[in-house]
Parts: C-alpha cells; structure tokens; sequence
C-alpha cells in the first residue's frame, strides 16, 4: 500500500541526511552485486500488514543469509515508510556479512520514496570509501615536480594551502599523508561542489607560492590504494 505524499514528505524531512551517501563506504563487488540483483526485480506493493510479515522474515535465525538478501531487495522496491523501516530495524542488528547489503537496502528503499515526490528524486549515490552527512569521501595523490620529492617547506605549504581550501569550499581534510614522493589526502568534500575544482585551486594556490607542484593528479572514491598501487599510480600519473 502507497503512502501518502504528504506522509513521504514528512518522512524524508526527518531523516537526518541530506544525500543518500553509505557512510563507511561499501566493497565495490558488493555494490555490483547488489545492482545486478535488485535490476531483476521490479516494484512491487504490499500492505503494512504483509510488509511486516515479511521484514519478520529478518528476524528469524533459521533463515539462510541468501534468502534475506532477496527480502531485503523486495523490501527495498516495495519504496514505502513501512519498508524502510523494517530494513532499517535490522540495520542495526544484522546478521553477519548482510550489514553492506541491507545499506545498499536502505538507501535504495529511500531512492524509490524519493521518486514518489517529484521536487526530492535524488538517486542513489555510491562510494567505496563513505561519507558523511552531505559530504562524500576522496582520495587525492599528489605529486612533487621534482625528482627528489616534496621539501619539508613544500610539505608545510600544501598541509596550509589544502585546509585553507577546504574551509573556503566547506570540506573536511580528514588526513594528510605528507611523504617525500607524495602528498595522500582523505577529503570530506560537499555534493555541490567540483571535485575538480577543490582539488586544483589547491594546486594552483600552491603553485602560487612556489612552483613545485605537479599539474596532473590521482583522485578516487572508491579506496585508499596501498604502497604498492601507489607506485603504480604515479607511474602513471606523471607519464601523462
């Protein structure tokens, strides 16, 4: 049974986020799997009193993990209050290995009520590394112009330079990663602002100061890459 839109609207302006964003971030094969099993189903429709007999289902510890993924996905497409509730319910005491499924659960439960309004469709935003709030997470690598790497003066610049940046652009520098080929940051950066943008006025007003910082830059929101695919990114990064 449909809600009413005054209802969803209620409803969705209680809920704390601003943006469909997974906080902690979801394994990309997770996502995918996910998105190729929920695209098999279509939408379906059920009353309150079906939907809580279904979302009990979650509940019961004898039920194999495979077939909660399935409920969770009807639960998700049926797009009404009581749904998501019942989705969000077990988020917070899932069985082990469904927690990223029932976010992705969740947030898509929320997409569908969002649809129902047209001025609120905002569609359903993914991140390996998460967000918060508004805000999704980035990675960026840097790279020194020179071959002998960034200075401790260079370094001091570009921790200054990028949190002064990030104030202006209302992001958050989470870390800093200052090595002497690199500089790693995790920025909390606003939907609506240019990733592009955050990350080049930082270079350029770095460069400002003292040219010594390479043009071209990594920059991703799916995972932190560890040393050994940081070697190869800036292989990559400063062949281009």
């Amino acid at each position: 049974m449909k809600d009413q839109d005054e209802d969803i609207r209620e409803f969705l302006n209680n809920l704390p986020d601003k943006f469909d964003i997974v906080e902690d971030g979801i394994d990309i094969q997770i996502q995918k799997e996910y998105l190729d099993y929920s695209h098999s189903f279509d939408n379906g429709e059920l009353t309150d009193v079906q939907t809580l007999k279904l979302g009990s289902f979650l509940f019961d510890t004898n039920q194999p993990l495979e077939a909660k993924k399935k409920v969770l996905t009807l639960l998700a497409h049926l797009g009404t209050i009581t749904a998501y509730r019942q989705i969000e319910k077990y988020y917070n005491l899932p069985d082990n290995g469904l927690k990223e499924w029932t976010a992705m659960a969740l947030q898509e439960c929320k997409m569908f009520l969002e649809s129902m309004l047209t001025d609120q469709s905002k569609g359903l935003i993914l991140s390996g590394l998460g967000g918060y709030q508004d805000k999704m997470r980035f990675f960026f690598l840097i790279l020194p112009i020179s071959e002998k790497g960034f200075t401790s003066a260079e370094k001091n610049i570009m921790n200054e330079e990028f949190k002064l940046v990030a104030k202006a652009m209302n992001s958050v520098v989470e870390s800093v990663n200052l090595a002497e080929t690199f500089i790693g940051l995790t920025v909390l950066i606003p939907m609506d602002v240019a990733v592009g943008t955050f990350i080049e006025t930082g270079i350029k007003n770095c460069n400002e100061i003292r040219d010594f910082v390479f043009e071209h830059y990594y920059v991703t929101n799916m995972n932190i890459p560890d040393d050994a695919e940081i070697d190869e990114i800036i292989k990559i990064v400063k062949s281009d």
